[in-house]
C-alpha cells in the first residue's frame, strides 16, 4: 500500500508526521488563541506552554529518531550538522518559549502568545524545510513576525540613519 506522498516522502513515515507536528501545531495554537482569545483569558499562558511543550518534544523526538546524535560531528557526505542543528535548535526555542509561558512577566497579553507560537511555528519550518518553498514561506514568516514583535516592544531599527547632531571642530 503505497499512502499519501508528501515531497517525495510518504506520509506513514514517522519523521514525516512529527515535521508536520513542530511545524502546524505552534501554527495552529497562534490561530486558536487570536480566534477564542477573549475567551480563553487567563489560560492563554498554558495553552502556549502546553503547545510548546508538545512541539518541543516532537523535535527532540525527531533528533533522537533520524540518530542525528551519531552523524552530528561526521565529516563529508554523512554529516547531517544541519538537521541536527535545526532539531536541537527547535528544541531549545520551544524550551524557552515555554518557559517564558509559565513564568509571568509583567504586560503580558495574547498578542504576545500569539507572537511567540508564530515565531516557533516559523523557526521550525525553516529549520525543517524539506523544499525551498516551505523554506522561503517560513523565513518570510520568521522576519515578519520578528519584526511585529521586536517594534511592539519598543526597539527601534536604526542601521543607515545620519546623524543630525554632526558639529564641526569649533562648536558650530
Amino acid at each position: 500500500m503505497a499512502g499519501i506522498v508528501l515531497d517525495g516522502e510518504a506520509l506513514s513515515q514517522p519523521d514525516t508526521w512529527l515535521r508536520v507536528l513542530a511545524i502546524s501545531l505552534p501554527l495552529v495554537g497562534a490561530i486558536t488563541i487570536w480566534r477564542w482569545g477573549a475567551r480563553v483569558g487567563s489560560a492563554q499562558r498554558w495553552v502556549a506552554a502546553i503547545i510548546f511543550g508538545i512541539a518541543g518534544l516532537a523535535a527532540l523526538a525527531l533528533f533522537l529518531l533520524n540518530r542525528h546524535y551519531a552523524c552530528i560531528l561526521s565529516p563529508g557526505r554523512a554529516s547531517c550538522l544541519v538537521d541536527g542543528l535545526g532539531t536541537l535548535g527547535l528544541f531549545l526555542l520551544d524550551a524557552f518559549f515555554a518557559i517564558r509561558c509559565v513564568v509571568p512577566a509583567a504586560g503580558d497579553r495574547g498578542r504576545d502568545f500569539i507572537s511567540m507560537l508564530l515565531l516557533g511555528s516559523a523557526w521550525a519550518g525553516i529549520g525543517l524545510a524539506k523544499n525551498l518553498l516551505v523554506l522561503i514561506i517560513f523565513l518570510n514568516l520568521f522576519l515578519f513576525v520578528g519584526h511585529r514583535w521586536l517594534t511592539r516592544k519598543g526597539f527601534q531599527p536604526r542601521i543607515f540613519v545620519l546623524r543630525d547632531d554632526y558639529k564641526d571642530g569649533d562648536g558650530r
